[in-house]
């Protein structure tokens, strides 16, 4: 059996995102008393993207689509956008998170990869 016949390439970028202290002051700032450990900022998330043939593409996505990423984090810890950091840039987004950009995604599992929905 051939490497080939066990993993088959999704056609999808991966965008690997982690958070650093500035998204964990934040979380803290809104509610001291929030118990949180920063251990859990660590895991990082993964996000699939369209399939793009560079790194450079993606970055350019990324550029243009940046807030909608920095927005679902937020979203993740509190949901009343008042709260929210204003005025984000890429700038701030970078000083907020690391990354890392995955033009390859392979998928080791066989059969259809399954999506859940949330209302």
């Amino acid at each position: 059996m051939k490497l080939s016949d066990q993993f088959n390439n999704v056609k999808r970028t991966a965008l690997v995102l982690t958070a650093k202290q500035p998204l964990y002051d934040w979380v803290i700032s809104i509610n001291p008393k929030y118990k949180v450990d920063a251990d859990a900022f660590k895991d990082p998330d993964v996000y699939l993207l369209p399939d793009f043939e560079t790194t450079d593409q993606m970055e350019r996505w990324l550029k243009k689509n940046f807030d909608w990423l920095f927005c679902e984090q937020l979203n993740n810890w509190y949901v009343d956008e008042d709260l929210w950091v204003q005025n984000r840039t890429f700038k701030m987004f970078k000083e907020w998170f690391s990354y890392s950009l995955h033009p390859m995604v392979w998928d080791s599992v066989e059969g259809p990869i399954d999506k859940i929905e949330y209302d």
